[in-house]
């Protein structure tokens, strides 16, 4: 009689999900600090303490609006799945994720197209379930009217205070905010009677920023003093006692671009509003100074000289202020700041951009194939080279722009040409050196 052996079906294995969580908190205080801790601990615990998933970061951002595109967290964690490296993201609701219905839209049919599924835990939804769009797109743009009816809010409050005369917020040095007023901080008050009386003793700006630095005299956020922070402190009259309300303004509330306010909206004028820290006298004569040196200024014959490349008088360092200008060393053009170039690290540590970067990452943001300088310069306002290199374009539109790169290793640099010139300059050396024997 043959023997029958019964086999049971083995356990089918289940499939561990990659996953990683998003965590936001859009405004930069110390009472949200708690909050966004809170967030990152508690999806990290959450993910890693679930058998079924396999732990891939959380991202988080802080003091930064959902209603931006420039969230450095969030591209990355994006990042992360266009390389296949996520399944599944888990965050708190569709306000943290974005405000902007267009945005989330986008967002997550891209993400649905690489297999990723969103999780909002307030909304508890599936980006990837059947009516999960369809929902989705109701509740985003109920995020996206909160978001509108939040900035309305703060902007009735805005101008009520500037009705009244008073600041709605200011963060300046020398004074701190108390109820709508500024009130002298006596120590900081002596640094900007250095600034000033310095100026008019003949010392320039960076000279003034390099001896507060040299003394470890920071700035209201604990920055060393630049040029352009110096030259802030010059040109600005709030230190007379006098404020001018609503220099700026924001048109749109998704975007949120500052544009400067030349009669668009309605500006106050306060007289006397606070204790001035230096005299009208004083503030008109280094105006005048200001004005003396600009004219005078040996530099402004070679401006039409720095002017002769597409990229001159485009580029600001965001350290010192100051433009970047072009250089050449053995194998390509670089573009270094102007203070690195004469002063050295010591006084700004910016970083070189070879050229081709530039060409590259400008050709991106026009998104045209073959540079156009007349294209460049009819979209591109500046420029900002940012303190690790990276840049943002800032466009004539109001529109912002930013761009990372990395620095290439020497073998990644060298074209053709390039080890070409060195191979005949090493091969040229050699004979020389055997014509001496």
């Amino acid at each position: 009689m043959a023997k029958i052996t019964t086999i049971k079906p083995s356990k089918k294995l289940t499939k561990l999900l990659r996953v990683a969580a998003y965590a936001r908190v859009s405004r930069n205080k110390e009472s949200l600090l708690h909050s966004f801790n809170a967030q990152v601990e508690h999806y990290r615990t959450f993910i890693k303490s679930n058998k079924d998933y396999i732990y891939k970061g959380v991202f988080a951002d802080l003091g930064i609006s959902g209603t931006k595109d420039d969230r450095e967290e969030f591209n990355k964690l994006i990042d992360e799945c266009r390389k296949g490296e996520i399944d599944l993201i888990i965050t708190k609701s569709i306000s943290r994720f974005a405000r902007n219905t267009a945005t989330l839209l986008k967002v997550i049919r891209e993400l649905k197209s690489l297999k990723v599924d969103v999780f909002f835990e307030e909304q508890n939804i599936h980006s990837n379930s059947e009516e999960g769009e369809f929902i989705l797109t109701i509740l985003a743009t109920m995020a996206q009217e909160e978001a509108r009816d939040m900035s309305e809010n703060v902007k009735w409050t805005v101008l009520k205070r500037f009705n009244e005369g008073k600041l709605f917020s200011m963060t300046i040095l020398g004074y701190r905010l108390k109820d709508g007023v500024l009130q002298v901080v006596p120590e900081e008050a002596e640094v900007v009677k250095f600034v000033f009386d310095s100026y008019l003793k003949g010392t320039g700006v960076l000279g003034i920023a390099k001896e507060l630095r040299e003394k470890g005299v920071k700035s209201r956020l604990g920055r060393e003093f630049t040029i352009s922070s110096i030259r802030a402190i010059l040109n600005d009259e709030v230190y007379t006692g006098r404020l001018v309300l609503q220099k700026t303004y924001r048109e749109n509330f998704m975007t949120k671009v500052p544009k400067k306010n030349n009669g668009q909206k309605r500006r106050w004028v306060v007289e006397n509003a606070h204790e001035p820290i230096i005299s009208a006298e004083i503030f008109n004569k280094v105006k005048d100074e200001i004005l003396r040196r600009r004219n005078n200024a040996p530099e402004n014959s070679v401006k039409p000289m720095m002017a002769q490349f597409p990229f001159s008088l485009m580029l600001t360092c965001e350290n010192c202020g100051r433009h970047y200008i072009r250089g050449k060393n053995s194998v390509r053009f670089l573009w270094r700041c102007t203070t690195f170039t004469t002063y050295g690290k010591d006084h700004c540590s910016s970083k070189y951009i070879p050229e081709e970067t530039l060409i590259k990452l400008t050709n991106e943001v026009l998104n045209i194939n073959s540079f156009d300088e007349t294209l460049f310069k009819k979209k591109v306002n500046q420029i900002v080279v940012k303190a690790d290199g990276s840049l943002l374009f800032q466009m004539k539109n109001g529109e912002e722009i930013l761009k990372t790169w990395n620095y290439p290793s020497r073998s990644e640099s060298w074209t053709p040409e390039m080890k070409e010139m060195a191979r005949l300059r090493n091969l040229a050396r050699k004979e020389k050196m055997q014509c001496q024997k």
